[in-house]
This record gives structure tokens, C-alpha cells and sequence, in this order.
């Protein structure tokens, strides 16, 4: 059967002195939190697998599975779909459902990269889906709770936004209003990302943000386009503005996650085996 997929890339940073080892001891103290996320009164989300720990180094490679469900209220009121009315008491009195089962179950498959920290993974496949919001907040609690309970360094997790999001951010026409949060980069960043941490860490700051003003339009430079791909990465940008009919623009990386969109034929290849690939291109 062939079917198209939709991968997401999110960016996993440590604050302190790290290796690839310990980002592959992170995720497996995270598998055995059996944390659950609850979005709302219904969605939950654990990190309920992870493949291949013993190669993940070799391999630069660790696979696994985010787990979604329903989280059944058993407090809420119960609706009776025949009567079209809500169910009495001496129709739900019966009703007896395991406090440790959830039912409709969804996998969604990602790859996380030890050497680089960053974690492809599967927004939407069939009916499965779980947007980059709701992927960022959860596993953003879910390492907080880990780094908590174990005294690991803090981790930022971000949503990687798609390539052109920060030319499309500063290209607005009359720039009134540029905000740029940085959340602290990793260890191993680049020459720009390491001049902001070290800035941060001297100053003992774990989130910076610089709001930048003009009443006759900011006019970006490399040095601010170089930034901006920095705060992108470890945090965001955003622009407000007006375009060329004076009408008010508001831009932001956030609103403009990458989406790699892939066709798998299941007679060749697994969803595993498409993060891999996607994931080394």
C-alpha cells in the first residue's frame, strides 16, 4: 500500500557540558517516567517506546514511539446515542473500565538524532496526527520532569521552523516592532548561537529577548539575518509591522514549522526506515 506522511524536526538542547550519550540516557530515563501529558479533558501522550539504545551511538539513530489516547473522564456524564438524551444513572451504574486502559491508541514513529539533537517525527499518517505545538509542550514537560527527578541539565526544546520562515519574517515591508527570543543554545552551536550563550551564561541568564523599535522601519543587515536564524532555532522571531498597502503584518517563525511531506510504499520500506532516510538526507 502506498500513502503519503508528513514529518515534523524538532531541536532538543541541553544547557550544560553534554555527549550524545547523555542524550540517549535522557530519553531512556523519559521511557521509564511513564509521564502522561493531558491535553484538554480527553488527549493523553507518553513516550511509550524507544528501539535500538544499544547501537544509537553507532548508528547515530534512536527510534521509538509517542503514545496517544483517550483519557476517559469516568466522572464526566455519560450520552445515551439511542435515546438522544444523557444516560441515567441505572444505565452507567454497570460500567467498569480499568483506571490503566485508554482506548484509541495512536503510534506516532520518530528518530532522534544522539550527535545533533534533533527528533524527525510523524505529524500525521492515516487518522494518526499530533501537531508541532502540542509535540513541543509535550516533550518539553516531559524532559522537564526527567532533568527534575534525575538533577539532569535544564532542556529546551524547540520547533525547527521550515527554511524561508526567517527571510519572511524580516522581509515585512515597514518593520515597527522585532522581537527575538533565545532560549540557551547547545553546547556544541555554532559561532553565533556560542557568542549568545556564553553572553547568557555570564549574565546567568536561561531566556533572553531583544525587542527592537522604529517608527521609521527597522532595516535588517546580515548580522541580524545571522541572529535570526539563531533565535529561530532556540527560540523564535517575530515581526510587526505594515506591508506595501499599509495594512498590519504580523510574522513569526512559530507559525511556520518545516513540513516534509514523503510517499511510503509499505511493500519497500518502513516509517521507520523514511525518518532514517530523512533524517540523514
Amino acid at each position: 500500500m502506498i500513502r503519503a506522511i508528513q514529518i515534523r524536526q524538532i531541536n532538543i538542547a541541553m544547557h550544560k557540558p553534554h555527549s550524545p550519550q547523555g542524550y540517549v540516557e535522557l530519553f531512556q530515563k523519559a521511557y521509564r517516567m511513564r509521564y502522561i501529558h493531558e491535553r484538554g479533558r480527553a488527549d493523553g501522550y507518553m513516550l511509550g517506546a524507544i528501539y535500538g539504545v544499544k547501537e544509537a551511538l553507532q548508528k547515530d539513530e534512536l527510534h521509538g514511539e509517542i503514545y496517544r489516547f483517550t483519557n476517559i473522564d469516568r466522572d464526566a456524564p455519560w450520552f445515551n446515542s439511542d435515546t438522544g438524551k444523557p444516560a441515567e444513572d441505572s444505565e452507567t451504574e454497570s460500567i467498569a473500565i480499568p483506571g490503566n486502559l485508554h482506548p484509541n491508541l495512536d503510534r506516532i514513529h520518530f528518530v532522534f538524532k544522539p550527535k545533533s539533537h534533533q527528533l524527525w517525527y510523524v505529524s500525521k499518517d492515516r487518522k494518526a496526527s499530533m501537531g508541532p505545538t502540542i509535540a513541543e509542550v509535550f516533550l518539553q514537560e516531559l524532559f522537564g520532569a526527567t532533568s527534575l527527578k534525575h538533577a539532569l541539565p535544564t532542556v529546551e526544546v524547540t520547533v525547527v521552523p521550515n527554511i524561508a520562515a526567517v527571510s519572511e519574517v524580516l522581509r515585512v515591508h515597514h518593520i515597527s516592532r522585532l522581537t527575538m527570543v533565545f532560549k540557551r543554545p547547545n553546547d556544541d552551536a555554532e559561532e553565533i548561537e556560542r557568542r549568545i550563550m556564553e553572553r547568557m551564561q555570564r549574565r546567568n541568564v536561561t531566556r533572553l529577548e531583544e525587542v527592537m523599535t522604529s517608527a521609521d522601519g527597522i532595516t535588517p543587515d546580515q548580522d541580524m539575518y545571522d541572529e535570526a536564524a539563531a533565535a529561530a532555532k532556540n527560540g523564535y522571531v517575530q515581526s510587526e509591522g505594515h506591508d506595501y498597502s499599509g495594512l498590519p503584518v504580523l510574522e513569526s517563525t512559530v507559525a511556520k514549522p518545516a513540513l516534509i511531506s514523503e510517499i511510503i510504499n509499505e511493500e519497500i520500506e518502513t516509517v521507520s526506515m523514511v525518518l532514517s532516510r530523512v533524517s540523514s538526507a
